[in-house]
């Protein structure tokens, strides 16, 4: 049986926003910024990078985040910036790290490469810097690889090497894998996201990387395995859902406020009297009627994405999900053709 979990914040205290962002930018010899006014930007050197730590300013941040094929993104916005820092960052900051959440639940909720800055002015008083970045990229969207294996070699090897070719920190690889044995020598060449689908469709299963980690995940894999685990968050008006869940055509859609602990295609649970069903689709002529596929008599439902938004001087906050039911056939839909 699947447990269920929430946390509930009571205390105005715990429900104090929490933001961090950090910006990481190379360099040779140690750098010290300085503080202007009422903001302060502050700086280590950390294995020959320096951290600049932005969260004492005004931040908004869309970040999206994907149990599928696709890299996940954020776009974050950050309002006056010394001349300085906002130099450095466009010049040499190549990763960015968020973490969000409420004083009693906050924690990472995107770890990314910089792609791209765009600096303006707004309102004739506000210095804008907007940074895109992208989670996995460089795997999904650029990784190539060519290498030979003996006979015998398993499937979990092969993804090792495709995931360390693609600088990508395994996360999680199906026991599956482990017991595929090539019975003839393996010669891979081509690109990465398309040995990794290869493989995720040979055990029935799905593939994505998160926070720079590569996850494997076949749908018979029992959930206690998973690093997402078995337990389902608790959604309610206590634990910081907001408004109704709608159903979809796979599962439901879902606001809450936002809670660190949503990753991809990790559990939640909701009562269905608090669902807004989706109405039948009544067809014409030439199509027949089409029905919505029924909701799980369990209320879990399984993440396929997450869209975080926050503005640490604004009113948004909170996070949208996209889930789906875990019966039938509904998580092969994961897979891409």
């Amino acid at each position: 049986m699947l447990e269920t979990e929430g946390v509930v914040l009571d205390t105005a205290s715990s429900w104090s926003r929490y933001c961090r962002v950090r910006i990481y930018r190379h360099t040779v010899t140690p750098v010290i910024t300085n503080a202007d006014n009422y903001l302060q930007e502050f700086s280590k050197e950390v294995s020959g990078d320096v951290v600049l730590d932005v969260s004492q300013l005004r931040i908004v941040f869309e970040v999206k985040r994907f149990a599928m094929m696709s890299p996940n993104n954020a776009l974050i916005t950050i309002y006056n910036l010394t001349a300085g820092t906002e130099r450095d960052i466009v010049k040499q900051g190549y990763r960015i790290t968020i973490e969000a959440g409420y004083a009693d639940n906050h924690g990472q909720i995107f770890d990314g490469n910089i792609l791209m800055c765009n600096r303006w002015k707004q309102s004739g008083t506000d210095y804008i810097l907007q940074v895109l970045a992208l989670d996995g990229s460089q795997l999904i969207d650029y990784g190539f690889c060519s290498f030979t294996y003996q006979k015998g070699i398993t499937g979990r090897a092969v993804v090792d090497e495709v995931a360390r070719l693609g600088k990508t920190t395994v996360g999680y690889v199906s026991p599956s894998l482990d017991k595929l044995a090539h019975t003839k020598s393996v010669t891979v060449h081509g690109a990465s996201k398309n040995i990794l689908s290869d493989y995720a469709k040979t055990i029935k299963g799905t593939w994505f990387v998160d926070n720079g980690k590569l996850y494997v995940i076949g749908y018979g894999d029992e959930s206690n395995m998973l690093p997402m685990g078995m337990q389902a968050i608790e959604l309610s008006e206590k634990t910081g859902l907001l408004g109704n869940p709608s159903q979809n055509e796979q599962g439901i859609n879902a606001r809450a406020l936002i809670n660190p602990q949503f990753m991809p295609y990790g559990l939640v649970h909701v009562r269905n009297d608090r669902i807004t069903q989706q109405l039948v689709s009544l067809g014409s002529y030439s199509a027949p009627a089409s029905f919505p596929y029924p909701l799980d008599t369990a209320g879990v439902y399984r993440i396929v994405s997450i869209v975080f938004k926050g503005d640490t001087r604004g009113n948004d906050w909170y996070a949208d999900l996209v889930t789906i039911s875990q019966v039938g056939k509904i998580p092969e839909m994961l897979t891409y053709n």
